[in-house]
């Protein structure tokens, strides 16, 4: 009967210790995450930002390097810098790191000049 009872005791013990990442203390480790961007955009490198979807800051690249705060479990995005906020793109996502290389498509028809005035015509254009 004591068997039935602590099974599922520890049972919900060891998956909640492994859902808050007990068995892996440097994923909850905040550190500096250095993103290395390489793009074939038209656009100029700095045009870009850096978006930590956990905490919904955003940094620019500046000579296509940005530096954020981040955990190892959170995702980071490439998005349009924060001064060109009526101006979205759908960016690369990927897993934080203390050094990572992320390289943005824009041949993939998302992310193209006429696609960006295109949207800001939407956005501000005159009907």
């Amino acid at each position: 009967m004591l068997k039935l009872v602590l099974i599922p005791i520890i049972s919900v013990g060891v998956y909640y210790a492994y859902d808050q990442d007990v068995f892996k203390p440097e994923r909850n480790q905040e550190f500096v995450a250095r993103v290395s961007l390489k793009t074939n955009c038209e656009m100029d490198i700095n045009s870009f930002g850096l978006k930590n979807l956990s905490t919904g800051k955003t940094v620019n690249f500046k000579h296509g390097e940005a530096f954020i705060r981040a955990s190892g479990k959170d995702e980071l995005q490439v998005v349009m810098a924060p001064q060109f906020n009526a101006v979205r793109i759908n960016g690369v996502k990927f897993v934080a790191g203390s050094n990572v290389e992320a390289f943005q498509d824009c041949n993939n028809n998302q992310v193209t000049l006429e696609n960006i005035f295109d949207s800001m015509n939407t956005q501000f254009g005159s009907n």
